[in-house]
């Protein structure tokens, strides 16, 4: 098993590759930009890719989305029902309302208008067997925010939920910052050596979090 960070686009997203090599399956984690990149990378590690699985569908998460599933149309895309409106076609409008970085628009409104639709959506407490993840409902920086644990593993992608030394921004549509902390509480609940590796920034570890200043 191998996780690979790719940082993409011009919020610096962070991209995870999770692979297997023994059977040569990939997952692609808040593919947020840059498609290109993001094929060569999974091509040189010999892999294929399986599923998307999307923390939230925030812009700077999802851009390349259009272009992964054009290249890979087999790709599952998973998704919290309470984030999909952003995706398929009434996706473009609905993003469109809330973006407020115009030069992002302005830049790849072409990707944005072309975001497919989730194939299956993601529930607190699924098991994904192929990829041995628990998702995790993490509400308040978007409603349907998840996150992704690998027990065997212990790592955790947070998304935009919980960074290292701070947590995600809860002023835009449908942000909470009660339900944030609680969805961050909960996460400090995981094992002290669990890897945070989070949607923005470096990673950290459950045991640095418990210091977190904004919790």
């Amino acid at each position: 098993m191998f996780v690979e960070r790719l940082v993409v686009g011009p919020y610096q997203t962070n991209c995870y590759i999770m692979g297997d090599e023994e059977t040569s399956s990939a997952w692609i984690i808040d593919p947020g930009n840059d498609e290109n990149t993001i094929i060569r990378h999974i091509q040189r590690r010999n892999v294929t890719p399986v599923a998307i699985l999307l923390t939230h569908t925030h812009w700077d998460h999802i851009t390349a989305l259009g272009g992964l599933k054009k290249h890979w149309p087999e790709l599952e895309i998973l998704v919290s029902e309470e984030d999909s409106p952003y995706l398929g076609p009434q996706g473009y409008n609905n993003l469109k309302q809330v973006c407020f970085d115009k030069s992002f628009w302005d830049r790849y409104e072409a990707q944005l208008g072309n975001l497919p639709r989730p194939t299956a959506y993601l529930h607190d407490g699924q098991f994904l067997q192929d990829s041995h993840l628990s998702v995790l409902a993490t509400p308040g920086h978007t409603p349907g925010g998840l996150c992704f644990y690998h027990e065997e593993g212990q790592f955790l992608f947070t998304g935009d939920t919980l960074f290292a030394g701070s947590i995600g921004r809860t002023d835009l549509q449908g942000g909470s910052y009660p339900l944030i902390r609680e969805s961050c509480k909960r996460l400090l609940t995981l094992p002290e050596e669990v890897q945070i590796l989070p949607g923005h920034g470096p990673a950290s570890t459950i045991a640095r979090e418990q210091h977190n200043p904004y919790l």
